[in-house]
C-alpha cells in the first residue's frame, strides 16, 4: 500500500492543470510539457492512488468523483508547499521579506488604474516577491479563483459565486460622462434610452452595478449601442461623440486628462460601488504570504507617490 501511494506534488499540478482546462493539450501548453508528459504524469498519479481520474467525452475529458474529491483535497496542501519559501524566509528587523509567487487576478478597470502604481512601489520594498496579475472583467477574474488559475482577485463586483469568500476591499465611485458639448440637459433618468449609449461587455462590474442602480431607483437600463471591453477605451470613444457612458471615477479622473469629457451628475441615482476582494475558501482562512501581501498592498496603494 505504501508503495502504491508514492506521487509527487508535481503530478498533482498537472492533474489540478488537466482537471481545470479538460485537456492534456491545453495542460501542457499552460505548464509549457509536453502532452506526452502530461499524459504520463496523469497515468502515474491514477496508478499511485487506484483510481481512474478522468473519462473522454468527445475532445474533453471529464474528471471522475474521485477525481474531483482529490482536487478539493490537494488545493490546501499544494497550497502550503507553494508557499514554504516564503515561511522559511530569514527574517530582516525582526519582519520577514515577501518572497514567492502571488497570482492576482483583477477587473480591467482596478488593473488600469488603481493596482499599477501599489504593485510597483510593493515590488521595490520586496525585491523577491514575484507577482502575476491576470485582468478580465469582474466574472472572469472571479473564475480565475475558482477555477485554481490565481490566488486572489479584486473586483469591482458584484460578485456571483457562493462558492468563494468574499470581503469588502475599497469603495469606488462611477461616473456619466458625456462628450465636449453635448446637451447635458437634457439627460434625464427617465429617457436614458433617448441618447446613445457606449457601455462594457455583460459580465463587466461597471456595466453591473450601474444597471442594478438603475433598477433600485426605477429606471430601465438604457441599451448600448456601441460595447468596448476597456473603460479607458470608453472614455476616448465618449470624448470622440460616440454617445453617453457610465465608467469609474478612477477610469474617468485618469482617461479624461488625455480625451476631456463632460462630467455628468444624475439626481437620484446612486453610483457609489464596493470593490472586492476574493479567496477560495479553503485559503481564505489563513494563508500567511497572502495575508502579508495584501495588507502591504493596502499600505503601498495608500502611500502618496515620490
Amino acid at each position: 500500500m505504501a508503495e502504491r501511494l508514492r506521487f509527487t506534488l508535481r503530478q498533482l499540478e498537472i492533474f489540478a492543470a488537466v482537471a481545470r482546462t479538460g485537456q492534456v493539450r491545453r495542460a501542457a501548453e499552460a505548464l509549457h510539457l509536453s502532452q506526452a508528459a502530461v499524459s504520463q504524469a496523469i497515468a502515474e498519479l491514477a496508478d499511485a492512488l487506484d483510481v481512474v481520474l478522468f473519462e473522454r467525452h468527445g475532445r474533453e475529458i471529464k474528471p471522475t468523483f474521485a477525481a474531483r474529491q482529490l482536487l478539493a483535497l490537494a488545493v490546501e496542501p499544494m497550497d502550503a508547499l507553494a508557499r514554504l519559501p516564503e515561511r522559511l524566509a530569514p527574517s530582516t528587523g525582526g519582519v520577514a521579506a515577501l518572497s514567492g509567487t502571488i497570482r492576482l487576478a483583477a477587473s480591467s478597470t482596478i488593473a488600469r488604474y488603481v493596482l499599477p502604481a501599489g504593485l510597483a512601489r510593493l515590488r521595490q520594498t520586496h525585491p523577491k516577491l514575484q507577482i502575476r496579475v491576470f485582468s478580465g472583467n469582474s466574472a472572469q477574474a472571479e473564475a480565475s479563483v475558482a477555477n485554481l488559475e490565481a490566488d486572489i482577485a479584486l473586483i469591482e463586483g458584484p460578485p456571483q459565486r457562493d462558492d468563494l469568500d468574499i470581503a469588502h476591499w475599497h469603495t469606488d465611485t462611477l461616473q456619466v460622462i458625456a462628450p465636449p458639448g453635448y446637451d447635458v440637459g437634457s439627460i434625464d433618468l427617465a429617457h436614458l434610452d433617448r441618447h446613445a449609449w457606449v457601455a462594457r461587455e455583460p459580465g463587466s462590474g461597471t456595466r453591473a452595478v450601474f444597471e442594478q442602480n438603475l433598477a433600485l431607483a426605477g429606471y430601465t437600463a438604457p441599451n448600448a449601442h456601441l460595447i468596448i471591453d476597456d473603460s479607458g477605451a470608453i472614455v476616448r470613444a465618449v470624448a470622440s461623440g460616440a454617445g453617453l457612458a457610465c465608467v469609474s471615477g478612477l477610469a474617468a479622473e485618469q482617461a479624461s486628462a488625455a480625451n476631456p469629457v463632460q462630467f455628468v451628475s444624475l439626481a437620484g441615482l446612486a453610483l457609489a460601488r464596493p470593490l472586492w476582494r476574493l479567496y477560495r475558501v479553503s485559503t481564505a482562512r489563513g494563508d500567511s504570504l497572502l495575508r502579508r501581501f495584501e495588507a502591504e498592498l493596502d499600505a503601498a496603494l495608500d502611500r502618496p507617490a515620490n
